[in-house]
């Protein structure tokens, strides 16, 4: 009896040790494979992710409230933090940390420091242009990434709203560099002017992106008091609490605004007050309709890059031709909605606002966001082209459609869409990794 008994626990466990292989080989072919709400999703991700966030956002950088306020979700009601989700779910992702306040320019000299550990280069020619320094935080240990970027690993970025053209900018500098910058330093140039990493950006995803501008830029920006008044309080909270205030890291430092690397504390100066608000070295002017318009300009799309930008839309039509906000939007995006809802017809900065610029998320039209207006003869709807069964190319602009219902907030750990916030960002992974 003790020999059968024994026989048959051999064969059991021979037929376990099959099963166990059987499975691990299983799981080994389907790769990354999660099941949520009775849908299957694969998030099988090769690539780390890096999201950038928008003007007046904060970062991990930040200080203590970053913690139980972060900006990509997690907090008040908010469904979830999608760094701490996607690490969860073995897909390596990071927040950046870059000026809420900055150019599109020096938003991208803060990310490529962060990736790479090394001290902020504004470029010797830029820094000139706009009376700032031009070197800026040195974050060599604070590196954004488990480890030092070497400028050719591939990545995908992300941008929310002002993070869509900054993101941009950081991609066509890594392919393409800057001609200007190297003349003026040769080879004290920064490798992130120097060109020649076309494959080191796997994707461009903009959530929202201010591609086009906003005239609620236009009406910020050219009412000089309001400048004026932004920078002062800048300088203000530099020199009250230094460079972290509540929420923000405002890295103000190479403008004198807030106290420079090593500084405590920073110094009232008029000057550099009066710099930063004329000098449109800032995301206020980059935002205006001419300011979104050379920078595009600048902006070169890598051959090696696929770019896809997802927008928003929470407005619906009145009688009078004109658009007005649904009833839930954010409260605080009511007047600027109403705004860009009334200029159907309207020019600005020489640019006719048709009723796709009335179209609007609460503070960025759909004509704005939906891709930049340079790349406009070779962009596809993304959806169009999957249902045709063609392939997903790179080097061009895939839209997807517009997430109706939605403001331009909900993409920051509130989304509902289609049908939970974990659907949305579980199949952002395997649109971007898996076409």
């Amino acid at each position: 009896m003790k020999r059968m008994i024994s026989i048959v626990l051999s064969i059991c466990l021979v037929f376990s040790m099959l099963g166990i292989t059987a499975f691990a080989t299983e799981t080994q072919e389907n790769g990354n494979i999660i099941e949520f709400d009775g849908k299957q999703y694969n998030l099988d991700n090769e690539y780390p992710w890096v999201f950038v966030h928008g003007m007046g956002g904060w970062g991990p950088l930040s200080g203590e409230s970053h913690e139980t306020m972060p900006y990509w979700g997690g907090w008040g009601d908010s469904e979830g933090n999608i760094i701490e989700m996607y690490n969860s779910l073995g897909v390596e992702a990071y927040a950046a940390t870059v000026g809420p306040f900055n150019s599109a320019w020096d938003r991208a000299c803060e990310l490529y420091a962060q990736l790479t550990g090394t001290v902020v280069d504004y470029g010797a020619a830029h820094s000139a242009k706009h009376n700032h320094d031009r070197y800026g935080y040195d974050y060599s240990d604070k590196v954004l990434m488990d480890e030092v970027w070497d400028n050719e690993s591939p990545i995908n970025l992300v941008g929310h709203s002002f993070g869509g053209p900054a993101v941009r900018l950081f991609a066509s500098l890594m392919a393409y560099g800057d001609e200007e910058e190297l003349a003026a330093s040769g080879e004290d140039t920064s490798e992130l002017f120097k060109g020649g990493h076309e494959k080191c950006i796997h994707a461009v995803v903009t959530f929202a992106g201010v591609h086009n501008g906003s005239p609620i830029a236009n009406f910020i920006y050219d009412c000089k008091p309001i400048m004026f008044l932004i920078s002062l309080i800048a300088n203000i909270g530099g020199v009250l609490f230094g460079r972290n205030v509540m929420m923000w890291d405002l890295q103000l430092g190479h403008f004198g605004l807030t106290p420079k690397d090593g500084e405590e504390k920073a110094r009232l100066n008029p000057a550099a007050i009066r710099n930063f608000a004329i000098t449109g070295d800032n995301c206020g002017y980059d935002m205006t309709l001419r300011g979104a318009e050379e920078l595009n300009a600048r902006i070169k799309l890598s051959p090696y890059t696929y770019y896809y930008s997802y927008t928003t839309i929470a407005t619906e039509p009145t009688c009078l031709n004109t658009q007005i906000p649904i009833l839930s939007t954010f409260v605080m995006f009511f007047p600027t909605s109403t705004i860009l809802g009334m200029l159907n017809g309207r020019t600005i900065d020489g640019i006719l606002l048709d009723e796709n610029w009335a179209l609007n998320d609460g503070i960025v039209p759909y004509a704005s966001a939906i891709y930049p207006a340079t790349d406009a003869d070779t962009a596809l709807s993304y959806s169009a082209e999957k249902t045709a069964g063609n392939e997903i190319q790179p080097g061009r602009w895939y839209y997807m459609d517009p997430m109706m219902g939605f403001d331009h907030f909900d993409f920051c750990g509130t989304i509902d869409y289609p049908t939970s916030f974990e659907d949305f960002y579980y199949t952002l992974v395997e649109t971007i990794n898996h076409r």
